[in-house]
């Protein structure tokens, strides 16, 4: 009875192992195909509308902010996070209003360099900045100024699409 008991045990233990891995694995995937630090909100993705942003993050945790522009709207999110003072998200100002950039403060440069290579590896385009294409999502163009992660995703009609094509 013994031996029967260890075995029920072990085997449990294992399908518990099994069905946590399983979890994390999938959360990792699910910030891999968003190809954003796990410290943004997962529900976060490029394209999302300004409205479903809102009802994400909530609207009192956000702000919008003054730009000079009339072709993008700017929010931004401080955070508690000590090496992310503040996030910057930035829609397109027309049609559905899709979220196509993100900027990540750290900081310092350190931080930020640091968080693109977790995130992407060696860079992989002009030295400096990575280009990332992952079936089903949009191609994202990433780089670090000074201390931001910016993270663009490729939206037809955003203000980075003629960048994206002269390659």
């Amino acid at each position: 009875m013994k031996k029967k008991y260890n075995t029920i045990t072990c085997l449990l233990f294992i399908s518990l192992f099994l069905c946590n891995t399983s979890g994390m694995a999938q959360n990792k995937t699910s910030n891999a195909l968003n190809v954003l630090p796990s410290e943004i909100n997962s529900e976060i993705y490029f394209g999302m509308n300004l409205a479903d942003f809102k009802n994400v993050i909530g609207s009192d945790l956000v702000l919008e902010t003054k730009n000079d522009t009339d072709f993008r709207l700017v929010y931004s999110q401080k955070t508690t996070i000590p090496e992310i003072p503040t996030v910057v998200y930035y829609f397109d100002n027309e049609q559905n209003k899709p979220l196509y950039e993100i900027i990540i403060n750290y900081q310092n440069e350190e931080q930020a360099k640091k968080a693109a290579t977790l995130l992407f590896g060696q860079p992989n385009f002009n030295q400096t900045e990575w280009r990332i294409k992952i079936q089903g999502f949009p191609e994202i163009w990433s780089w670090v100024y000074k201390n931001k992660l910016i993270v663009v995703a490729k939206i037809y009609g955003s203000e980075w699409i003629d960048e994206w094509n002269k390659e």
